[in-house]
């Protein structure tokens, strides 16, 4: 491992949904605000749980565990893309 590699979470790889603001009251009367949150597009345009099943057929690289952590190094990512987009090629 060179201290170039970059990490990604499963946040970087995979769509996010939008999230509508919310207003929670707590047991004890207080107000809670949640924030909205834009819909994202990972680098893969996958779901997470689409992503899951890749892994676990191993069709897409397995995550490394930090701590509680999921995390994929990029180079992996990156060689998996390209294997993928020249199969595509080679398809048409």
């Amino acid at each position: 491992m060179t201290l170039n590699d970059q990490y990604l979470r499963m946040a970087d790889l995979a769509n996010q949904p939008a999230r509508a603001a919310k207003t929670h009251t707590t047991k004890s009367g207080q107000k809670r605000n949640v924030t909205t949150k834009p819909a994202t597009r990972g680098i893969t345009g996958f779901s997470t749980k689409h992503i899951y099943h890749l892994i676990k057929n191993r069709q897409f690289p397995a995550p490394i565990k930090i701590g509680h952590a999921s995390v994929w190094r990029l180079s992996e990512i990156n060689k998996w893309l390209d294997s993928h987009s020249q199969a595509n090629n080679s398809e048409a």
